[in-house]
C-alpha cells in the first residue's frame, strides 16, 4: 500500500507541476517575429531612364569640361603662387627668419595643392 500510495502522490506532483507551467511561455515555441521588410527605394521606370541618353550624356561631358577649365586654372593660380614665393625668397637672406607673409603664402599654397589634388582624385 505505500508503493501505491508513493506513485499516487508522485503522480499528482508532476501532474500538478505540469499544470503549473503556463502554456506558451517557452520561448523555443514562440520565436521572435522579424521586423517588418524595409519599402524598397523608388526605382524609376527603366523606359525613364534610356529615354534621353544623348542629353545626359552631354550634360556629363560639359559638367567634365567645366572640371577641367576649374583645374586649369587652379593649377596656373598655384604656378603663380609659388612663382612669387621664390622670388620673394631669392630676395630673402636665409639667415633670417621667415617673415608671416611668407608662411601665409606657403599655406596658401598647401591649400591650394590639396584643392587640386581632391579635383583630381574626384575626376
Amino acid at each position: 500500500m505505500r508503493q501505491t500510495r508513493r506513485k499516487f502522490f508522485l503522480n499528482v506532483a508532476l501532474l500538478s507541476g505540469y499544470l503549473a507551467l503556463p502554456v506558451g511561455t517557452c520561448p523555443a515555441q514562440n520565436p521572435p517575429t522579424p521586423p517588418p521588410k524595409p519599402q524598397p527605394a523608388y526605382t524609376p521606370n527603366p523606359a525613364e531612364i534610356y529615354s534621353n541618353p544623348p542629353e545626359a550624356a552631354a550634360a556629363k561631358r560639359a559638367r567634365l569640361l567645366e572640371n577641367e577649365k576649374e583645374f586649369r586654372q587652379g593649377v596656373e593660380r598655384l604656378y603663380q603662387l609659388t612663382s612669387d614665393l621664390r622670388s620673394e625668397l631669392q630676395k630673402t637672406p636665409t639667415a633670417e627668419v621667415f617673415s608671416v607673409h611668407i608662411v601665409k603664402q606657403t599655406e596658401q599654397i598647401e591649400k591650394l595643392a590639396k584643392l587640386l589634388r581632391s579635383k583630381a582624385k574626384s575626376a
